[in-house]
């Protein structure tokens, strides 16, 4: 019974680098980052949230900040000026993310209950442990991190599928 377990976690695992593999478009609530940063990766290898951005770009992933928040957001955020200077953007629009969430190579990380809807979607969505419950039930992927230390989470997990690929 043990290694049928073993078994379900590792195709799991391996259906997550996959997805992560082949993202092109992380959508981001900014919600997200009301939480206090709970949790700490402690990994000295993985990159921090600026150097996140960069290097999703250079790996052709486009990050959108969404949410009512996003003028906030960038104002008093630590790298809300390198969003823009790394061809990311923000928008409150929530038809524009909608059709981002019908693309394949879409991840989305959201922490509100408004974000239900873009999780039933079908896109690989991951939540935060501070997230409602409703949200964390139909969630792809739930994070035992909190604030800035989930999107870094995810943003390492999305690097360093896509640097395996690489090599």
């Amino acid at each position: 019974m043990r290694k049928r377990r073993t078994d379900f976690l590792t195709r799991i695992r391996t259906d997550m680098e996959k997805k992560f593999r082949q993202a092109t478009c992380l959508l981001v609530n900014v919600a997200v980052f009301d939480s206090a940063s709970g949790g700490d990766l402690r990994i000295p290898e993985n990159l921090s949230a600026p150097e996140l951005l960069r290097e999703l770009r250079s790996l052709e992933v486009e990050i959108v900040f969404y949410g009512s928040g996003g003028g906030d957001f960038v104002s008093t955020n630590g790298f809300g000026g390198l969003i823009e200077e790394n061809g990311h953007q923000i928008t409150a629009d929530r038809a524009y993310v909608l059709d981002s969430v019908g693309r394949k190579d879409s991840v989305l990380l959201g922490s509100e209950l408004s974000d239900v809807d873009f999780f039933l979607s079908g896109v690989f969505s991951v939540s935060p442990s501070s997230a409602p419950l409703d949200l964390k039930a139909v969630s792809s992927y739930v994070s035992n991190f909190d604030g800035e230390a989930v999107f870094t989470e995810l943003g390492n997990l999305i690097v360093n599928s896509k640097r395996g690929d690489r090599e």
